[in-house]
């Protein structure tokens, strides 16, 4: 997964008014191995984009209510506990 795979032509995800966008950093470095294809079906169902810049990866566009739901559905997916995801807010929509 090198560059950026943009799921969001295929996304039909409706996002409840108070929802607002959040980009979710991987730890650098980690590698996603046996989760990297359910992070990939998570991402193109839910409109979300995978990023990598070299070593780190960052999950963007992940629609909810806050960040700890943020975290919490990138990590699930990742095969991470919830305390080694970085979450960013305040993304223009």
């Amino acid at each position: 997964m090198d560059g950026t795979i943009d799921m969001n032509s295929t996304s039909k995800t409706k996002r409840p008014p108070e929802a607002q966008p959040f980009d979710v950093t991987l730890p650098e470095g980690f590698e996603l191995g046996e989760h990297g294809a359910t992070l990939e079906t998570a991402a193109k169902q839910a409109g979300w984009t995978i990023e990598r810049d070299g070593s780190i990866i960052v999950v963007r566009d992940v629609w909810t209510e806050n960040e700890d739901h943020a975290a919490w559905l990138v990590a699930t997916k990742a095969g991470l506990p919830l305390e080694r995801v970085t979450v960013w807010a305040g993304r223009g929509a």
